[in-house]
Formats: C-alpha cells, sequence, structure tokens
C-alpha cells in the first residue's frame, strides 16, 4: 500500500512547534529569575530594620524565592530533553508548608503581643489545627521524596 504524501510538511511544522515552545519555556524561565531578583533586590533593604514584623517578612520572601527557583529545574530538564521528575514540585510543597508554618505562627505570636494576653483555646485551636495540617503535608511530602528517591537509587544499580 502506498503511502499518500502530506500536502504540508509535517515534519517542518513539527519543528517549528518544538522551537515555538523552547521559545514560549525560555522566556517563563526569564520571568521566572526577574521574579526572584526583583523580590530579593525589594528585600533587602529590610534586613537592616530590627523589627521582628518585618525581619519575618523577610524570612517569607527569601523562602518565596526559594520557591520560584525551584520552579526553574523542571522548565531547565526540559529545555536540556531530560526526563521529567517530581522532585522539584515536592520541595516547593514542602517549602511552601514551612513557609506557611511561619507566618502562622508569627501572626499568631503578634496577635497575642500586642494584645497584652496570653491567647486563649478559642483562637488558638484554629492556628493550631492549621499547622497540623501543613504539617501533615510536609509528612507525606517527605514520604513521598523518600520513595520516589528510593526507586530512582534502584533503578540506578
Amino acid at each position: 500500500m502506498e503511502k499518500k504524501p502530506y500536502l504540508l510538511n509535517v515534519k517542518g511544522l513539527r519543528q517549528i512547534l518544538i522551537m515555538i515552545d523552547d521559545i514560549m519555556h525560555f522566556l517563563v524561565a526569564i520571568i521566572l529569575l526577574a521574579c526572584a531578583a526583583l523580590i530579593l533586590a525589594r528585600t533587602i533593604p529590610s534586613l537592616f530594620n530590627p523589627e521582628i514584623k518585618v525581619l519575618l517578612h523577610v524570612v517569607n520572601d527569601v523562602l518565596l524565592v526559594l520557591i520560584i527557583m525551584e520552579l526553574m529545574w523542571p522548565i531547565m530538564r526540559f529545555l536540556k530533553r531530560e526526563a521529567f521528575t517530581l522532585n522539584p514540585f515536592l520541595y516547593i510543597g514542602i517549602i511552601s508548608s514551612i513557609r506557611r508554618i511561619l507566618m502562622l505562627e508569627a501572626e499568631h505570636s503578634i496577635v497575642a503581643q500586642t494584645a497584652g494576653h496570653k491567647a486563649e483555646w478559642a483562637t488558638l485551636w484554629p492556628v493550631l489545627a492549621e499547622m497540623g495540617v501543613y504539617v501533615a503535608i510536609i509528612f507525606v511530602l517527605a514520604v513521598a521524596l523518600r520513595i520516589i528517591s528510593g526507586r530512582k537509587e534502584q533503578v540506578d544499580a
């Protein structure tokens, strides 16, 4: 049976689409780098302010930059035509959960200090429950990371 010729050069069109896809991934990587740099640039002056609330925002911003930089790894792997891996996304989930725990505890402490009293159970338990959820998320993501790493070691052996 004879193959019918295509009216369009499919291989050429496929190459063009791949090139456009690469350019889009490269632009996303550049934008992520620019965002991370701008966040750091905005955060640096805050380092010299000794107020605890300001310093907590510095930590929050630095962890956000780490999250953004972790997003770079899948893009770089794609551009190098390497296999997709879940590890960066697991790291992002862990860092995001830690970031949220830190901010929850800090916000709750600041509110309790400004109110001038110890936290009551009615205001404390929702914070503890939310922190517990984030701790559980970290645990699940860490176990998933360990399972994936163990599987990779078996494949490499």
